[in-house]
């Protein structure tokens, strides 16, 4: 397959790597000259050269060193240039890439540091114009304490057990937690703690980062368990990382055009299967999965257009959930 060519300041960067490499000591204006002819422009100038040699240290990490005894440049360490490989097409992709990241690079230092280190790889979109018409929509921005994250990523790295205040509705009587920090799970923005209990690493669950106070990092550290890993084999569901103990299998029906043309879009577990009754105008989901209560919120986004089936239980969850919106609105004048 013939790779494409990459944009014009891609290339110039792969000619500098190159000149440096292959030439003992080139001069500035060595290299200048020599750009020149390769890249057939007698205007290209001086200005950015110097740009190009200072993006390339700043933003490539490329250990350029001026020689002033030689008169020349050349590498201090070994280097591999991160673009000499790259097409543009693949180049457009890692742009779209650090998008979707820096949609929550401004509340979360994980993504800015992801979305800064992308960036590194490959110039301003200035010289990239498809970029500029492609947009990653806003949504909703997470908050949590950055000194939290910034205390377990520490305490990650240096495999020690950590304790914390943990403010659960499900659990208000169990506050104080020492675990051991096995994962960070990321989901749209938002930051989960996977973790062990210390005395019993069987049990292993999800934190919500933005319910954890008073994070230590205590004097003691720890191997992982053979169950650090985020993953249950009997999980089918696609809705977000939570998980509970038991699945069940759900069965619910849409109505109306809209709704019933959002269920085909997506796949919503992996195990899913549609029934469609067209002169009811209606499509029953079938599928198993434990996120019942992320299910449940998905359903009632639906308001009229969706009723649940089975399992029985989360029939008359939703039922009661649907009376205390009645009620709510006869409030309402």
């Amino acid at each position: 397959m013939t790779r494409k060519k990459t944009n014009p300041q891609m290339h110039r960067f792969q000619l500098i790597d190159r000149i440096i490499c292959e030439e003992d000591y080139p001069s500035f204006y060595f290299i200048l000259e020599e750009l020149r002819k390769l890249l057939k422009d007698e205007k290209f100038s001086e200005p950015t050269l110097r740009r190009d040699l200072r993006y390339m240290r700043k933003n490539l990490g490329a250990p350029i060193v001026y020689d002033s005894k030689k008169d020349g440049y050349y590498y201090s360490a070994p280097f591999n240039f991160p673009l000499s490989s790259l097409t543009e097409e693949e180049i457009i992709l890692l742009g779209i890439i650090q998008k979707l990241i820096a949609k929550y690079a401004d509340a979360n230092p994980i993504y800015k540091k992801a979305a800064s280190l992308i960036g590194s790889l490959y110039p301003s979109t200035q010289h990239i114009p498809l970029l500029d018409r492609i947009v990653v929509a806003r949504g909703p921005m997470p908050i949590f304490n950055q000194d939290i994250l910034n205390t377990l990523l520490h305490a990650m790295g240096s495999n020690r057990v950590i304790d914390f205040i943990y403010r659960s509705f499900w659990e208000p009587n169990q506050s104080l937690r020492t675990v051991l920090p096995c994962q960070l799970v990321l989901d749209n923005g938002q930051v989960l703690l996977y973790a062990a209990d210390e005395k019993n690493h069987d049990h292993i669950r999800l934190y919500d980062v933005h319910k954890i106070y008073e994070l230590q990092v205590l004097n003691r550290t720890f191997t992982l368990p053979k169950n650090w890993q985020f993953v249950e084999a009997f999980e089918q569901g696609r809705f977000g990382p939570f998980q509970y103990d038991e699945s069940y299998d759900f069965k619910i029906a849409f109505y109306g055009r809209v709704a019933r043309k959002r269920i085909h879009r997506y796949t919503w577990s992996d195990d899913q299967y549609l029934d469609e009754f067209p002169q009811e105008e209606k499509t029953i989901l079938s599928f198993s999965s434990s996120q019942w209560i992320p299910i449940q919120e998905w359903l009632l986004s639906f308001g009229s257009d969706a009723i649940p089936l089975e399992p029985d239980w989360f029939v008359q969850d939703w039922k009661e959930s649907v009376r205390k919106m009645a009620e709510n609105a006869r409030i309402l004048p």
